[in-house]
C-alpha cells in the first residue's frame, strides 16, 4: 500500500473509532470557550444552577482548565462585585477540575490550594489522584461526613460512619428510595459504593439537589 493511501486509511479508521467510542477529537470541545461564558455558567447564577453546570465544565476538557484557573484567582473580585452571591463558585470549579483527567487540572488545583488552603480543593486533589491511581472515573472521595447505610433508605441500618475525604468505588448512582422524600422535597436518591480500603458496601444519600456527593 502506498504511504499516502495508507495514511488516509489510518486517519479514516481513527475517525470512525472516535465516533463510535465517543472519543473527543482535537478542537471538538471547548475551542470557542470564553471567560465570560464560563463565568455566566459557574458564577453568575443561583446556587443549584451553577452547581449543576459543573459536569458541563468537565465535558469541556482541558480547554476550560486555564479559564477555571483565572476564575479562581478572581474569587474575591466576584464576591465584591456580586455582593457575595457567587452561586456554587468556587466549589463547582474545584469539582470540575478534580474530574478533568489532565495534569494541568491537578496543577491548577495544587496552586490554588497552596494559596487558599481551601478544604474543598484538598478533596478535589485527593479525588483526582484516586481516579488516576485506579485508572477509572468510577471513583471519588466523600465531600462531607455521611453514614454508609445497609440499604438505600433513611431508616436502614448504618454500616459505618464515614468522614469527608473517604475514598470509594462508585458502583451505582441515583438509586431512588420508593416513597421517601429527599432533603429538599422530591424523591430521595442514593449512590451505592464500596469503601476503599476495607471493602464494606452500602449506600450514601444524595443531597436535595441530587448533585454527586463525591469529589
Amino acid at each position: 500500500m502506498r504511504p499516502l493511501v495508507q495514511s488516509i486509511c489510518v486517519l479514516s479508521l481513527t475517525l470512525l473509532l472516535a465516533g463510535a467510542l465517543g472519543w473527543p477529537m482535537a478542537g471538538q470541545a471547548g475551542t470557542s470557550l470564553t471567560l465570560k461564558e464560563v463565568e455566566n455558567r459557574l458564577v453568575r447564577g443561583g446556587y443549584a444552577e451553577t452547581l449543576l453546570n459543573a459536569p458541563w465544565a468537565v465535558e469541556q476538557g482541558e480547554a476550560i482548565v486555564p479559564l477555571l484557573g483565572q476564575m479562581l484567582k478572581k474569587q474575591k473580585t466576584y464576591a465584591k462585585e456580586l455582593g457575595g452571591a457567587t452561586g456554587a463558585f468556587p466549589f463547582n470549579a474545584l469539582w470540575a477540575l478534580g474530574h478533568i483527567p489532565k495534569p494541568s487540572a491537578l496543577q491548577v488545583l495544587e496552586k490554588y490550594f497552596a494559596a487558599s488552603h481551601d478544604s474543598s480543593a484538598a478533596l478535589a486533589i485527593k479525588g483526582w489522584k484516586l481516579r488516576a491511581q485506579e485508572k477509572g472515573l468510577g471513583y471519588g472521595v466523600l465531600t462531607n461526613d455521611a453514614p454508609l447505610r445497609e440499604k438505600p433508605a433513611a431508616q436502614a441500618r448504618v454500616v459505618k460512619e464515614l468522614k469527608a475525604g473517604q475514598p470509594v468505588k462508585i458502583e451505582r448512582q441515583m438509586i431512588t428510595s420508593p416513597g421517601e422524600e429527599g432533603p429538599r422535597g422530591g424523591p430521595a436518591n442514593y449512590d451505592q459504593v464500596e469503601i476503599i480500603p476495607g471493602g464494606e458496601k452500602g449506600y450514601i444519600s444524595r443531597a436535595g439537589d441530587d448533585f454527586s456527593p463525591f469529589m
